[in-house]
């Protein structure tokens, strides 16, 4: 299974690059640590962006009705990036030295981080790997066909848990220790890994039938197990 979920392949390629790109930032100075931390904290949007850009495919070229789920959607995400980021905001504040001072002025803060010195090269990566996700995993494998606007309006909200955890974590040790450059490492191969292991639970994958089989039980089929890991994942 280790095989399954590291090997690089056309479905992780856009990983494995984006990793390898942002540890490269570091190396040569082009991105500071508390850069490579912004940059994942503004996954949040990004992923927002791509959620609501899978309903509507799912909405215009597959059988999904749901034009209200997806004002739904974007009004309901809205709420909760805009309250996420005050309390993002609110611990980035604590440092004496950060560039944000008031966790409530949420548009001006994220203006501030766009424009951070480094975050150029940073960002790109993050917003090119979930286009590579995309269109190598969503539309190649015609996904639009097969989930509804419905099912995909709940799911970013997995991936976010996982990437707040990390972030909020990461924070501490950046900002409050003397080895933040090992901690963006960390921070970076962690989500490699994490990236990696939701890549891998794909249809007819040997990591989706290794754990549909330990999930299985006499109330849900197999088959209907794997469909949710999938959508658990998406």
């Amino acid at each position: 299974m280790f095989k399954n979920i590291f090997y690089p392949t056309t479905q992780n390629v856009f990983i494995w690059l984006g990793a390898i790109y942002l540890l490269f930032l570091l190396y040569i100075g082009k991105a500071s640590p508390i850069i490579i931390l912004f940059a994942y904290f503004l996954e949040t949007i990004i992923i927002g962006l791509f959620t609501t850009l899978k309903m509507l495919w799912s909405i215009v070229f597959g059988k999904s009705k749901g034009f209200s789920l997806l004002l739904i959607f974007t009004i309901h995400y809205g709420f909760f990036v805009a309250i996420q980021s005050i309390f993002g905001f609110a611990l980035f504040s604590i440092e004496n030295t950060s560039v944000i001072k008031e966790p409530f002025h949420i548009l001006q803060n994220y203006g501030i981080i766009i424009n951070l010195e480094g975050i150029q090269y940073a960002f790109p990566a993050i917003f090119l790997n979930h286009i590579g996700k995309f269109i190598s995993d969503f539309l190649h494998h015609k996904k639009y066909l097969v989930f509804s606007a419905k099912d995909l309006m709940f799911k970013p909200y997995v991936r976010i848990f996982i990437q707040q955890f990390v972030v909020i974590i990461s924070f501490f040790f950046i900002v409050f220790t003397n080895i933040g450059f090992v901690s963006a490492i960390l921070l970076v191969l962690f989500r490699l890994i994490v990236d990696l292991s939701l890549e891998s639970i794909k249809k007819n994958s040997k990591t989706l039938d290794a754990l549909a089989q330990i999930l299985a039980n006499k109330k849900v089929s197999i088959e209907e197990i794997k469909k949710q890991l999938i959508l658990f994942t998406e």
